[in-house]
């Protein structure tokens, strides 16, 4: 049919002439940016602690940053910290390797400049802020952060080593004891008795050579008593001879 292209063209146009305009006015019309949209990289001074990993991390040089050594903490001293822009290319591997949370990506994307070094940013060290953080309560915090998270570490070691015990007796006294007969008696001694497990775990765990001692003193200790036994009650064949 003669026109039947044309027609098809202006029903296209007719169809998106009377949809919903999609084109944003910008700058008068602000476009609507999604939560993890990634604009200017921004740095929180206050929170760092100087450990460059954020700076290894980068695979385009875009972060450096200026450290001293303090010499009444023997710490680092961050003095300045600087984000190239003009170099990123927005991976987020900085901000996911920081320990700290120091950086993150605001909706700031208008970081067009009219000179090139404007793009650089740099932050400078706050006078007093990071000095007080460093000197004082900002390491007495990490201090018994590290002493808690120590301490919650060795609780769960302890507890997977005592149901380690009465689960798979064998094979954790193979550590200690050697002879197939002591481990054996030990692993009945610890069925019969569970406060023994509680006192060979944390032995096994802080000092083995320590907990074979403690493991052959029990296991000798039930030899004996059950020698005495096998004496005062020889059985059956003992009766008959």
């Amino acid at each position: 049919m003669y026109g039947k292209g044309l027609l098809e063209g202006l029903g296209i146009t007719l169809k998106h002439f009377f949809e919903k305009n999609i084109t944003v006015q910008y700058p008068e019309e602000r476009p609507v940016l999604y939560e993890r949209f990634r604009g200017c990289l921004v740095f929180e001074f206050e929170k760092c602690i100087a450990c460059g990993l954020c700076v290894r991390s980068c695979p385009n040089n875009v972060l450096s940053m200026e450290i001293v050594k303090d010499e009444n903490t023997k710490k680092n001293k961050l003095m300045s910290y600087t984000i190239d822009l003009q170099y990123c290319i927005f991976c987020n591997y900085c901000v996911e390797v920081c320990p700290r949370s120091c950086l993150y990506f605001n909706h700031d994307f208008e970081l067009s400049r009219f000179n090139r070094e404007e793009i650089k940013i740099v932050y400078t060290r706050p006078e007093g802020t990071a000095d007080e953080a460093r000197g004082g309560k900002e390491p007495a915090d990490s201090d018994a952060e590290a002493a808690t998270a120590a301490e919650a570490k060795k609780e769960r070691q302890l507890t997977a080593m005592t149901a380690a015990l009465f689960k798979n007796p064998h094979k954790v006294l193979r550590k200690i004891l050697e002879e197939q007969e002591q481990l054996d008696i030990m692993a009945a001694l610890l069925e019969k008795d569970p406060d023994k497990a509680e006192k060979i775990a944390p032995l096994m765990l802080e000092d083995q050579e320590k907990a074979r001692r403690v493991a052959i003193a029990f296991v000798n200790k039930e030899k004996k008593a059950r020698t005495a036994a096998k004496e005062e009650d020889p059985g059956e064949g003992g009766a008959e001879a």
